[in-house]
């Protein structure tokens, strides 16, 4: 059996050398006072991030070509979720009878329904259910296809929300169940960070599907993802049947009870990201000999991305420097 040392050596090196790539909380404020959308496009230019997304995906490549065996598998298997963001993009194109001309911009390069001939075939589907039929078995076709038997036992329309929803809480099991199938020291620093996203995300689903949504407590629980590191079943039951409002007091053991007494307002998710920060920036003073380091420089990489993704979008928009600072949650160099 290959050693720790061995199996990461390589991997540590370079996600070290990688971290200097990242920008600091200093630097992310200085491109917020940049005064208009030229100028701040020219500077990430210049700093290499001119495409945050585009960057993340070619850092999930670098990282995939270095690692072999279970480890590999969990970076795989948290991949996907911007596979699934494909997926989401393209049924509701479909829905909306929108052309693969107009959608394709809009899709990421990753996976089998990235810009291409499946995708273009996949808006060809005379209906959502002739969609689903169309996808391969892995990752969503089965449990896609299971969601449309289901509809049609009980005479009701097929939902695409429903169907986004499956999919998304399908691949982070997926993730979960990859994390469950490591070694102990691996299985455990790869928990102490993907744990808490899991956690992160079941969060804001319910608070969506809640708030937003007005599901039956039922509709909650059925779609919360099972596992995460501080959200058991009893505690998504609380997500899924307790009042909004007593969250963060029945949580407040969890690292999210303070996050939580925004459960009802956009606050909530900056708050959360700026957990998951904390949690991988931790997870960075650990030992270089696990998974865990490369997840959370992975963690930290796509938080990075969103930040800039918020200046791009809200120069754009001509918001204030102010608006566009209270919603960083970069903490590196604080």
């Amino acid at each position: 059996m290959t050693s720790p040392v061995r199996r990461y050596a390589y991997a540590q090196a370079r996600v070290r050398a990688w971290l200097s790539r990242l920008l600091t909380r200093q630097q992310l404020d200085t491109l917020a006072a940049y005064p208009d959308e030229s100028s701040l496009h020219r500077e990430l230019l210049e700093l290499g991030w001119v495409q945050p997304t585009a960057a993340v995906l070619a850092a999930f490549e670098d990282v995939l070509w270095m690692l072999e065996g279970e480890p590999r598998a969990v970076v795989a298997a948290y991949r996907v979720r911007y596979e699934c963001e494909n997926l989401g993009i393209l049924l509701r194109a479909l829905e909306r009878r929108r052309s693969y001309d107009e959608v394709a911009p809009q899709l990421l390069a990753v996976g089998a329904l990235g810009p291409g001939r499946r995708a273009e075939d996949l808006l060809q589907s005379a209906t959502l259910a002739d969609a689903v039929a169309r996808l391969d078995s892995s990752p969503f076709g089965d449990a896609l296809r299971r969601q449309v038997r289901a509809a049609a036992a009980r005479a009701q329309p097929l939902d695409r929300f429903r169907l986004e929803l499956v999919a998304e809480r399908d691949t982070y099991e997926a993730v979960w169940s990859a994390v469950q199938a490591l070694e102990g020291a691996d299985r455990s620093s790869a928990a102490a960070v993907l744990g808490v996203e899991l956690d992160c995300v079941n969060l804001v689903r319910a608070a969506r599907l809640r708030c937003h949504h007005g599901m039956s407590p039922e509709e909650v629980l059925a779609f919360a993802i099972r596992g995460g590191l501080h959200l058991d079943a009893t505690r998504r039951a609380v997500l899924a049947h307790e009042p909004v409002e007593t969250w963060a007091a029945q949580l407040a053991s969890t690292p999210y009870g303070v996050a939580l007494a925004a459960a009802d307002s956009p606050l909530l998710e900056l708050e959360l990201r700026r957990i998951r920060a904390h949690i991988a920036e931790r997870a960075l003073s650990g030992s270089p000999f696990r998974i865990g380091l490369v997840l959370a420089y992975l963690v930290l990489l796509e938080i990075q991305a969103a930040d800039l993704q918020r200046l791009i979008e809200g120069r754009r928009l001509g918001r204030p420097e102010a608006w566009l600072r209270a919603g960083l949650a970069t903490r590196r160099g604080c």
